[in-house]
C-alpha cells in the first residue's frame, strides 16, 4: 500500500537528512528508522480498515429489511473490536450488535470471527433460534481458542446483542451475551437485559444456556442495540461517563424522529461530551424502527 506522509513529517525529515535538526549521525538514523516503521504501521492500519468496513454491512442491506435505521459506529482507532450484523432467514430478520475483546487490531480479529460465526449459524445452517444461535457460537468460539491441553482456555470473549423479527407477525426474540436492547414506543420504554455471561471466555460452563426473550412489536417501535462505548466515555464538566441512563433518557426522546436526525444527535452528543478529549473505547450503536 502506497504510505501517505503530512507535509509537516516530509519537512521535518528532510532537514535531518540535510542535517538542520540532529547533527548526531546514530540518533538522526533511528529517528528516521522509527519515523518510517511509523509510517509503514499506520499504512497497515489504513488498509486493515478498509478491510474491515468492506466485511461489514451495507446501508443497501438494511435499506433492502427496513425504511428507517441508524448505525453509530466510531472505532476509537483506525479499526475496532465492536461489530454489527444484519440477515434473513426465510420472513424474520436477524440483527446483532457485538463488542469483542479489546479495541484496535485483535479486537478487529475477533470481530471478523465473530461476523463468520454468524454466517455460517445463521445463513448457512439457516438457524433464527436466537438461543440456539448463541449457544451454538459459544461452542464454536470455544473450541476455536481451546489448547490442545483441555485444562487452557484463552480468556478471549464477545458480548452480543441478537434479534429475531418475524414480518409476519411482528414478534421479536431476543437473546443476549452481556448486552441488552432497548425497545421505545408512544407510552413506554423497556430494557430488556440478556444473560450476565459473554460467549466465550474463562468461565466455561458445558450446558450454558442463553435465554430467549419474545416481545410483540407494533409498527413505529424503535429497538436499540450497542456495546458499552458510548456510555462509557468519560467527559462532562466532571469528567465522568456518560452513563447508561442518560444515554437511553436521550433515546427515550427523540425516538419519534427519523433515524438520520437521531444519528445526527446522538454524534454531537458524544462530541461535545468528550470536549475534545481522546474516545476510550470503540463505538457502536444500532437502532431499527419496525
Amino acid at each position: 500500500m502506497v504510505k501517505k506522509e503530512t507535509h509537516s513529517n516530509r519537512f521535518l525529515i528532510d532537514k535531518l537528512k540535510n542535517n538542520e535538526v540532529i547533527d548526531n549521525e546514530h540518533l538522526k538514523s533511528q529517528f528516521i528508522s522509527l519515523y518510517h516503521s511509523n509510517e509503514e504501521l499506520t499504512s497497515s492500519l489504513r488498509y486493515a480498515q478498509i478491510i474491515q468496513s468492506g466485511v461489514l454491512p451495507k446501508i443497501r442491506h438494511f435499506n433492502r429489511l427496513f425504511d428507517d435505521f441508524l448505525i453509530l459506529y466510531k472505532p476509537q482507532s483506525y479499526v475496532s473490536g465492536d461489530f454489527y450484523w444484519i440477515g434473513e432467514v426465510g420472513r424474520k430478520v436477524l440483527f446483532a450488535v457485538g463488542d469483542c475483546t479489546g479495541h484496535g487490531v485483535p479486537g478487529a480479529m475477533l470481530t471478523m470471527l465473530a461476523q463468520s460465526f454468524l454466517n455460517h449459524i445463521i445463513l448457512g445452517k439457516q438457524l433464527s433460534d436466537t438461543s440456539l444461535i448463541l449457544k451454538e457460537f459459544d461452542k464454536k468460539f470455544i473450541e476455536t481458542f481451546q489448547g490442545e491441553n483441555d485444562n487452557f482456555y484463552s480468556n478471549d470473549w464477545i458480548d452480543i446483542a441478537l434479534c429475531s423479527f418475524d414480518k409476519d407477525s411482528y414478534e421479536l426474540e431476543f437473546a443476549g451475551a452481556k448486552r441488552k436492547i432497548l425497545i421505545v414506543n408512544k407510552h413506554e420504554s423497556k430494557l430488556i437485559k440478556g444473560n450476565n455471561y459473554p460467549l466465550g471466555g474463562w468461565q466455561i460452563e458445558k450446558n450454558r444456556n442463553f435465554e430467549t426473550h419474545k416481545i410483540e412489536l407494533k409498527k413505529g417501535n424503535m429497538i436499540y442495540l450497542g456495546s458499552d462505548g458510548f456510555q462509557d466515555q468519560i467527559g462532562g464538566e466532571k469528567a465522568k461517563k456518560f452513563g447508561s441512563k442518560q444515554l437511553h433518557d436521550i433515546l427515550v426522546d427523540i425516538y419519534s424522529l427519523p433515524c438520520e436526525k437521531q444519528l445526527m444527535i446522538l454524534k454531537n452528543k458524544f462530541k461535545v461530551w468528550k470536549q475534545g478529549a481522546q474516545q476510550l473505547d470503540d463505538v457502536c450503536i444500532m437502532g431499527i424502527r419496525i
